[in-house]
C-alpha cells in the first residue's frame, strides 16, 4: 500500500521544511502506476518486490526518498539498497521524473534476475 509506505518513509525537505516537490511528485507517481511497476520500484530501492510481512515500519532502515542535487538533471534515479534509499535527480516536471523512474527501475531490474 503506497500510503503505508509513505507514512513509514523519510524524505528530503525543501527550504521551508516541507517535503521537496520532487518527493511529492514521487508519491503521486507511485499512486498512479500499476501494481507491477510499484513492485519494481520497491525492488529497485529495497531489493525486495514485496513489503515485509509486518509492514514497512519493520524495515531495518526506513524507506527514504531524497533529491540528489549533486546528480545531473538528465540522469536517472539511483538506489542505495542497503539503506532503502532512493535518490532522485533534478527534474523539471513530474512527467520527466516518472519517465526517469520507470526507466531506472526497469533497467535496474536486470541485475536482480537469475537466469
Amino acid at each position: 500500500d503506497v500510503e503505508e509506505l509513505r507514512l513509514a518513509s523519510h524524505c528530503s525537505l525543501d527550504d521551508s521544511g516541507r517535503p521537496h516537490k520532487q518527493v511529492l511528485w514521487f508519491w503521486q507517481i507511485m499512486q498512479s502506476i500499476s501494481v507491477d511497476a510499484r513492485s519494481m520500484v520497491l525492488q529497485f530501492v529495497t531489493g525486495n518486490e514485496r513489503p515485509p510481512l509486518t509492514g514497512f515500519q519493520a524495515l531495518e532502515h526506513p524507506f527514504t526518498v531524497q533529491v540528489g542535487e549533486h546528480l545531473q538533471p538528465g540522469g536517472l534515479p539511483q538506489a542505495h539498497v542497503c539503506f532503502n534509499q532512493l535518490v532522485l535527480p533534478p527534474c523539471a516536471s513530474m512527467q520527466d521524473l516518472r519517465s526517469k523512474l520507470l526507466t531506472a527501475v526497469s533497467e535496474g531490474r536486470e541485475g536482480f534476475e537469475l537466469h
